[in-house]
């Protein structure tokens, strides 16, 4: 725990070195010392714990962590000051803040000369057979700049119960108050020594991913940002951080702590942290005040307490917070954070904020205080009613993420996005009935951004994207046939671009227009495409590397499987509306034919019946998602050859088709008797829950099967 804290902190004073040029010129020299120190601090930590004295290493934890969040907050309200004063005499301000460092750098000389005492001490009495359990006797240390110890006594009952045949249960007897039996006890003991020998930024990986609730469902992507935004990924030479924060992410998915969640039809990964880990994981982290949970006004937030999560409403846990210097904010909740319940922002310590996460919660503007956040790295408004976003936006000079999707009427972007030079992120999608977000003219200044999704097409946009060359993921809405070239050419020269979404104008009936002079991008990976398709251009053929594909409401007279089983590394596809074939047969896929598709999803009203599956065709497919078939009455014959079908899913299912597929006596049964589990809404029910509007004449019917 101290090498991850210890790390990640003189990754982020590199990182304010080398960002923060003209707050921290003059005093460069007195950063690194402080920086050199640190690593000294590693390199002890690292030996007393290849000791016998690794049993008093947890008491140098809580040390290093006072001494830590000291030198943070510190360092932190030093920038907020510099900030506040930009065009007058720093002088006073840089000297406050270089004495403050000395500060910082004596007591971690100090405690690096104990640590040694005592690596030492357990050394000599190692070797000489001597009694270890004798208790070792740490001086009281210097005073902090609070007037906190800085170090603290180790007594024989401290070695007991830090040691790792009592970790686990200490720590569930701390939630339970009760004894455990020794079968908990093992298991809570082994989660730990587990955890213990993941490299440091894989547990704090997994710490993070521990602020939220057991079984809440996370989504990769935010998991993702959120851990670049906060600082834990390390860095990577030539590789972006977001990659390297995957991988991680993709390292404890492997090792069964972090679980996909596989109820899916493909649109996006959420993640769960598994439940056996969760809850002593986070006892762990709750005592080592790395997140602390307000359920309600008798919750008690400890003063270094790096991330709180907010259960209830923002009145009630108000006062608490005032006494603490978070930097992550949850709310986990719909709480009302409207003006009229006052200002949810009017703490003291908001002004140390990184993370601000206010998914789902009742808001409909960001007050104009959130402008002096400056430390802000990452606002999350997703499923909210926003519908603007204040000028003071602009003062946010260290943002990387604005994930406002699905928010409310929110028609533009303020020119004052433009001052965001840092910004790696823009999230945006639509509501119903609300078109894409319109960017301000310049847009190109942004030149470090990597995401840009829901964005309007129009009014020169399309043109301007062509200088986002450094784009991962771009997702445009609106795609008009007046500004598809200049569309077009722009996205043909961002080589790294992997994930591409294009929507037409009222894509539901429109017409995407796709250019047989395109050539897409050699990277590509993913692929969404909303909007009626005159045909499958040639170039799909040429996506060697594509991934997952979507197509919606394509309304395609030619079957495109017939192209789309080609694809060599096709893992997801969703067939949504895409094709108005009334009969599927062995040509949707030969043999061999989609050789790693995992995911399938056919959504379709005019699709009646799916004769056959040819023998050795989908050899991967694992999700097998029938949705809206609503005339559907066959399953495919050779469906029972598909082996590796984990989950198939029927909603609806026609009540006649429903007798066929029953277990004792049914005459299709035996195509699905193998799969393990299959998920189904009959049509009677489907019909009382959702009734039907009356039947339209046959000229009406291809408009309102979209």
């Amino acid at each position: 725990m101290s090498e991850a804290m210890v790390k990640f902190f003189i990754h982020r004073l590199n990182f304010l070195l080398l960002q923060e040029t003209e707050i921290f010129c003059g005093i460069k020299h007195q950063m690194e010392c402080l920086i050199t120190k640190l690593g000294e601090i590693l390199k002890v930590s690292g030996d007393l714990c290849n000791t016998k004295a690794d049993a008093n290493a947890s008491p140098w934890t809580n040390v290093l962590r006072e001494i830590i969040c000291d030198a943070d907050d510190l360092t932190d309200e030093f920038i907020i000051q510099m900030d506040q004063q930009r065009s007058s005499d720093r002088s006073e301000l840089t000297k406050s803040f270089t004495n403050g460092l000395q500060e910082i750098v004596s007591r971690l000389a100090t405690t690096i000369n104990r640590m040694e005492e005592l690596k030492f001490s357990t050394t000599v009495k190692g070797n000489n057979e001597t009694d270890t359990n004798k208790p070792q006797e740490i001086e009281e240390g210097q005073t902090s700049a609070q007037g906190k110890p800085a170090a603290i006594g180790v007594e024989e009952k401290d070695n007991k119960e830090n040691s790792p045949e009592t970790k686990g249960s200490q720590i569930a007897e701390a939630k339970d108050s009760v004894t455990i039996g020794e079968e908990d006890r093992k298991e809570s003991s082994q989660v730990l020594m587990n955890y213990n020998d993941l490299p440091y930024y894989l547990q704090y990986c997994l710490m993070y991913c521990c602020i939220f609730p057991v079984n809440h469902r996370i989504s990769k992507g935010k998991l993702i940002r959120l851990m670049v935004a906060e600082g834990l990924a390390q860095e990577k030479p030539g590789q972006l951080q977001e990659d390297t924060a995957k991988e991680n992410i993709n390292e404890l998915i492997n090792q069964g702590i972090l679980q996909v969640n596989d109820d899916h039809i493909g649109e996006r990964v959420c993640l769960t942290v598994n439940p056996d880990c969760h809850e002593i994981i986070l006892r762990k982290l709750e005592e080592e005040n790395f997140i602390a949970a307000c359920t309600g006004s008798h919750s008690v937030i400890p003063h270094i307490a790096r991330h709180v999560s907010v259960y209830s409403n923002m009145e009630t846990v108000a006062l608490q917070l005032n006494n603490v210097r978070p930097r992550g904010l949850f709310f986990l909740g719909s709480q009302d954070l409207s003006r009229e319940h006052g200002n949810w922002l009017n703490f003291n310590g908001a002004k140390f904020l990184r993370i601000l996460d206010l998914e789902r919660t009742k808001i409909k503007r960001l007050p104009e205080e959130v402008g002096d956040l400056i430390h802000l790295t990452y606002i999350g408004v997703k499923h909210t009613d926003l519908n603007e976003l204040p000028p003071s936006l602009g003062n946010l000079r260290a943002l990387q993420t604005l994930d406002i999707k699905h928010c409310g009427d929110l028609p533009a972007l303020p020119p004052e996005v433009l001052n965001l030079a840092r910004l790696r992120h823009i999230k945006m999608y639509k509501r119903i009935n609300v078109g894409g977000v319109k960017l301000p003219p310049g847009i190109e200044r942004l030149r470090n951004i990597l995401s840009l999704t829901g964005i309007h097409s129009g009014s020169g946009t399309a043109q301007e994207l062509s200088k986002l060359i450094h784009l991962t993921r771009l997702g445009v809405l609106d795609v008009a046939e007046e500004n598809v070239g200049d569309l077009f050419a722009s996205i043909m020269v961002m080589q790294s671009l992997l994930s591409l979404s294009l929507e037409a104008e009222n894509f539901i009936k429109g017409t995407l227009v796709l250019l047989e002079s395109f050539l897409p991008p050699p990277l590509l990976e993913k692929l969404r495409l909303e909007g009626r398709l005159e045909k499958i251009p040639s170039w799909f053929s040429s996506m060697e590397r594509l991934t997952k594909l979507r197509l919606g409401f394509s309304h395609l007279s030619e079957n495109p499987a017939l192209v789309l089983q080609d694809l060599p590394n096709l893992k997801i596809l969703i067939l949504w509306n895409a094709y108005d074939g009334k009969k599927l047969g062995k040509e949707f896929c030969r043999f061999g034919g989609f050789p790693k598709l995992e995911i399938l999803t056919i959504a379709s009203r005019f699709l009646e019946e799916w004769t056959e599956i040819e023998e050795g065709a989908l050899p991967g497919l694992q999700y097998l998602h029938l949705r809206n078939c609503m005339n559907l009455r066959v399953l495919p014959e050779g469906l029972q050859f598909v082996t590796t079908l984990k989950h198939l899913t029927l909603i609806p299912l026609l009540d006649e088709h429903a007798e066929r597929l029953k277990p004792d006596g049914g005459e299709e049964n035996y195509k699905i008797r193998s799969i393990p589990q299959i998920s189904y809404m009959p049509m009677s029910t489907l019909q009382e829950l959702f009734p039907l509007p009356p039947p339209c004449t046959p000229a009406e019917k291809g408009d309102k099967l979209g």
